[in-house]
């Protein structure tokens, strides 16, 4: 690079300078000296008025994105190696903010004093912690997100006192009454801009910032949080208020895949990313990391395929998938993509369309009530078609099968088609023709069970019986 071949001629030449003139040598540093005095007191300048923007409205601070006072903060970014003590969120999480949190959806402030409201949240709130939980919870719960607003790109007065009136604002909004709320009971908070994989957000190297959240000091270490995606979310074009405590504290190395902050040191990460990782890595929400998932295959948000392919993921033992294609905003039946367990690993193998579709990955606990929750979405640009795929039941997922052959939907009628399935605890396994209700036992050997079966017409079915069960569980369906 440029500034690396210049230090190398520099040494080159010190001798010679030393050796012809020690004081134009001496004049030589301190000129030096005092340009780089001169840069970093420029640099602090610029910095507290970015700051001040800040402070009376966030984003007034549109009209420097592109201009000399962030270039040159960003310029000297990497130059700024004062440490930041990042906390330790493992050890954070385990502290419990429920009676905190039920506490702030309690007070019912009316007022605009950002003074009196930090008053009133101090009364249940004492640790550092506790202050900064409380300010984030109450803040999910009381303002509501202006889409109106976000959506005409008038932005208008985003300061606290304005944002306690309305009890609205964007994400400015949100950030400052943070700031403000924190400075107000002790804390040591700041605002960060930057580029979120939200709302609207579209995958390019503009250097327009489309969002702000914040950083705040807890125990002389900072954490990273954003009250606008903890106040809820944006769906069929208004805003959901759903509480979401993930954005509170979040870890770093989660954090970075959807919040990319323009100053690098914000990332709170010991390696920086780029922002060309920030945008190539695939759509990950905090269910993926809630159910201990990890990439395996695939770190590219696009997938380019040649007909069916595969996406694998590492997942605690109790951890189950399903997944989906999606093209436009219609979901394609379940034979487009097929999911098996096998020990840590989750194979996800899709038979995508020809153009381009969306494979969306939902995970979840298999102990755990409820649906599954989306985790993981790739962009799918796909040349040829794929053969569909056989239909699994819940069964196959939660006894962490997995089939070998066939694996394709429709099996060719009149022939010996050799099937192989794993069932860790299945005492047997059978396949069925649904139509003359012949059942054929495959061989055992160790948890897999195979063998030769003819195909006739209609449903072909392969169940399992289980320990302490009479009842044999579908786990496959054939046509």
């Amino acid at each position: 690079m440029p500034r690396g071949h210049k230090h190398k001629e520099w040494r080159a030449n010190k001798k010679k300078y030393h050796r012809n003139s020690k004081k134009s040598f001496n004049a030589f540093l301190i000129l030096g000296l005092f340009f780089a005095s001169a840069l970093f007191t420029l640099k602090d300048n610029l910095r507290l008025i970015y700051n001040k923007l800040h402070d009376n409205d966030h984003f007034i601070s549109n009209i420097v994105n592109n201009n000399f006072i962030r270039k040159i903060l960003e310029a000297t970014d990497d130059e700024d190696n004062a440490p930041i003590a990042v906390g330790s969120v493992k050890a954070f999480r385990n502290i419990s903010f429920t009676n905190i949190d039920n506490y702030a959806a309690t007070i019912q402030y009316k007022g605009n004093s950002v003074a009196e409201l930090a008053s009133l949240l101090s009364h249940s709130a004492k640790t550092e912690a506790e202050k900064a939980r409380i300010i984030y919870s109450w803040i999910a719960y009381n303002i509501t997100y202006d889409l109106p607003t976000y959506l005409s790109d008038n932005y208008g007065d985003s300061s606290p006192q304005k944002v306690l009136i309305t009890r609205k604002g964007v994400c400015s909004g949100y950030a400052n009454l943070y700031k403000a709320l924190a400075r107000a009971m002790g804390l040591e908070a700041i605002i960060i801009d930057g580029y979120a994989k939200g709302y609207g957000y579209v995958i390019s190297n503009n250097t327009q910032i489309n969002h702000a959240w914040n950083a705040v000091k807890i125990n002389n270490r900072w954490y990273l949080l954003d009250p606008t995606w903890g106040a809820g979310n944006i769906k069929g074009g208004e805003f959901n208020r759903q509480f979401n405590p993930y954005y509170f504290a979040t870890p770093p190395e989660q954090f970075i895949f959807d919040h990319f902050p323009v100053e690098n040191k914000w990332q709170l990460l010991a390696k920086h990313h780029t922002r060309e990782q920030f945008n190539t890595t695939p759509e990950i929400s905090p269910e993926f990391f809630k159910d201990g998932l990890h990439l395996v295959s695939h770190l590219d948000r696009t997938i380019r395929a040649h007909g069916r392919f595969q996406v694998i993921l590492s997942a605690p033992k109790d951890t189950i998938a399903v997944s989906r294609l999606k093209v436009d905003t219609n979901y394609l039946n379940a034979s487009y993509t097929f999911v098996q367990k096998k020990g840590n690993k989750i194979v996800v193998t899709a038979a995508p369309p020809v153009g381009n579709s969306k494979l969306e990955i939902f995970s979840k606990n298999k102990h755990a009530l409820g649906a599954y929750q989306q985790s993981l979405t790739y962009n799918v640009i796909s040349d040829s078609i794929g053969d569909k795929f056989p239909k699994t039941y819940s069964t196959f997922l939660e006894k962490n099968s997995y089939l070998y052959a066939p694996l394709a939907k429709y099996l060719s009628v009149g022939r010996l088609i050799y099937f192989k399935i794993e069932v860790p605890t299945a005492l047997e396994v059978q396949v069925i023709n649904s139509s003359s209700n012949k059942w054929i036992k495959l061989t055992r050997t160790g948890t897999t069970f195979s063998g030769y079966v003819p195909v006739s017409p209609d449903k072909i079915q392969v169940s399992a019986k289980f320990p302490g069960d009479r009842n044999y569980w579908d786990l496959v369906e054939y046509n």
